[in-house]
């Protein structure tokens, strides 16, 4: 994906960008503590997740935005978030898809009889 980025970003000009790879569930384990360098202008998740957690949420800088596919086979839907204040975002879900699921991010709880 960031071999992708690097290409598309040099074809089209772009030069201003930084395309790092990083481990997204390391503010939400709290493992790594924040990610080095944030907070970011653009975040995108490689892969699906149950939720979006807020820890993520908080490595986005005020005008940055998330990128996602969020929910639980059989549907799943792309999810774009903007941080539009400290503590002020907006969500967009425009269709469903799906994506294989990322390690080391929450799965929400499920109910059994």
């Amino acid at each position: 994906l960031a071999d992708a980025a690097h290409h598309r970003l040099r074809e089209a000009g772009v030069r201003n960008v930084e395309v790092r790879i990083a481990d997204g569930s390391a503010p939400v384990s709290g493992a790594a503590g924040p990610i080095e360098g944030g907070p970011f202008d653009v975040i995108v998740l490689s892969g699906s997740v149950a939720q979006i957690p807020a820890a993520l949420l908080q490595q986005l800088r005020v005008g940055g935005r998330l990128a996602a596919i969020v929910g639980d086979l059989p549907v799943m839907r792309a999810t774009f978030v903007r941080r539009n204040s400290g503590s002020d975002f907006s969500t967009a879900q425009p269709w469903d898809t799906v994506a294989p699921r990322l390690h080391g991010f929450a799965e929400l709880p499920r109910f059994h009889f």
